[in-house]
């Protein structure tokens, strides 16, 4: 991890905001290697529209605003968008539903197949400091609570036992026709994703990564948080 994004954090403190957009969290995770499917933020339809052609359908798409955090509250995601035609309307209803928001642009994202849904989570422990997290992740996460945690940053080995130390391990085994997770990406992402909170130590309240997707074509984030410390 040799990127350094600090200028994000600061900017984010500079607009009095407690939390990166999710396209500023997302270059955080995939300069520490953490993978996102394909993802562009758009300023227009036709970009937007362009970007889509070339990652092709399915797509997403979720407004970026510094006004709004929680974008299910909000109705500012769009999912399951499969042609141009759905992308032109749906893209210029979002915009137009959320024209009382400071817009910075809406994030296009390819929208990866169904899997097994995780969780990688970050927050401080008032004693240990930051602490990794992972277990089962999706709207499941609270009804489950299978989680196991660790100092960060984490080892590879360390990450290992999180993940074999979860309670639902057949939902890790190929769950309901899936192939089973590979153990070894999602334990590198754990580590990965340490690396962040240890990194930007001075910065990071939280980490929320939920959820990651487990699938036939890998690992991936699909929903991105970091919450920041209050500034000094």
């Amino acid at each position: 991890m040799t990127t350094d994004k600090k200028s994000l954090f600061e900017t984010a403190y500079k607009e009095g905001r407690n939390f990166l957009l999710e396209h500023e969290a997302l270059q955080i995770f995939e300069a520490a290697g953490v993978v996102f499917p394909p993802n562009k933020l758009t300023k227009d339809v036709d970009e937007a529209v362009a970007f889509a052609k070339k990652i092709g359908y399915p797509i997403v798409i979720k407004a970026m605003s510094p006004q709004i955090l929680h974008k299910s509250d909000f109705k500012a995601v769009e999912i399951g968008i499969t042609d141009e035609g759905a992308l032109k309307a749906k893209y210029e209803a979002m915009k137009a539903r959320l024209q009382k928001f400071a817009l910075n642009g809406i994030l296009v994202e390819k929208q990866v197949k169904k899997g097994i849904e995780l969780f990688i989570g970050m927050n401080i422990d008032p004693t240990f400091g930051p602490v990794i997290a992972f277990g089962i992740g999706g709207t499941l996460i609270e009804a489950i609570r299978d989680v196991t945690f660790r100092l960060c940053p984490t080892t590879k080995e360390r990450a290992q036992r999180m993940i074999d130390e979860i309670k639902t391990q057949k939902m890790l085994n190929g769950f309901r026709g899936l192939p089973p997770v590979d153990r070894d990406a999602l334990a590198e992402m754990i580590v990965n994703v340490s690396k962040i909170a240890d990194k930007y130590n001075n910065y990071i309240k939280e980490i929320d990564l939920n959820p990651v997707i487990a699938n036939e074509d890998g690992i991936f984030g699909v929903d991105a948080r970091i919450i920041l410390k209050a500034k000094d």
